[in-house]
């Protein structure tokens, strides 16, 4: 079985903030479907209130296109950061950029780790995905945006669908504090959105420049070399036909080997 870590306390994340300087709600639940969907259930409601949900397991976890993002009890952080922009809603994938890039942050600070980011929205170490990232946009009266994160702690088996492919960051880091941690991270960076100025640190961290990937657009499988990230956290891919920038949520991508 997978090695348990501390619970899970709405106070110690708030003390955790408190002691980052951040202000944000927090509600934590032992099972829920998914932390975004809470979040959504919750948009109306939550006002201009940044807000923090978190889950000791997932029933119906999301991910990108559709995917499940598996969640067991108790071995993951399964979290979602509510907050209503400045101006409207950015772009999705810029905003994840700016939360791959607190999530990396985060783990390193609390960890030896070295993380990197695989485009758009997974975090890896050692070549397997550890984290990933899904971001939502909530509107009607106000925006709300919503960023989804997981990440696997100390989880030891897979479905068979990812074995080879996930891992564990295999160490048992206070859940806690990591959330309040990531949350300060977001917060900045979200302030410093229309500055881009994580996008340098994206490309840093990036596992994909530099290398040959296949990716799928508009149902064609095409394949190129990732040679840049944008300001907006696209990322530029140069093909037998010429360059190419993928930034849109439809794409899948696979590094090849």
């Amino acid at each position: 079985m997978s090695k348990q870590i501390q619970k899970l306390s709405e106070k110690l994340i708030l003390d955790g903030l408190k002691s980052n300087g951040v202000e944000c709600g927090v509600q934590v639940f032992s099972e829920i479907d998914s932390t975004n969907l809470e979040a959504k259930r919750q948009a109306t409601a939550v006002h201009n209130t940044p807000m923090l949900f978190v889950a000791d397991s997932q029933t119906a976890g999301r991910g990108r296109m559709g995917r499940q993002f598996y969640s067991p009890d108790s071995t993951g952080l399964y979290m979602s950061y509510m907050y209503t922009p400045d101006c409207g809603f950015s772009d999705s994938v810029t905003v994840t950029a700016a939360a791959a890039v607190a999530v990396a942050r985060a783990i390193k600070r609390l960890t030896d780790l070295e993380p990197e980011i695989k485009w758009v929205n997974d975090i890896y170490i050692g070549g397997k995905k550890v984290c990933g990232i899904l971001t939502e946009a909530v509107t009607g009266k106000d925006v709300k945006i919503i960023i989804g994160i997981g990440i696997n702690i100390t989880t030891q088996s897979f479905p068979k669908e990812i074995e080879g492919i996930a891992d564990s960051l295999k160490i048992s880091v206070d859940r806690n504090y990591l959330a309040a941690c990531i949350v300060k991270e977001l917060q900045m960076l979200i302030s410093e959105l229309s500055e881009r100025t994580f996008i340098e640190e994206y490309r840093r961290l990036s596992c994909v420049l530099g290398r040959d990937v296949t990716f799928i657009k508009n149902g064609e499988e095409r394949y190129g070399k990732a040679v840049d990230i944008d300001r907006d956290g696209g990322l530029v891919v140069q093909t037998a036909d010429g360059s190419i920038t993928l930034n849109t949520g439809e794409i899948s991508l696979k590094v090849r080997k």
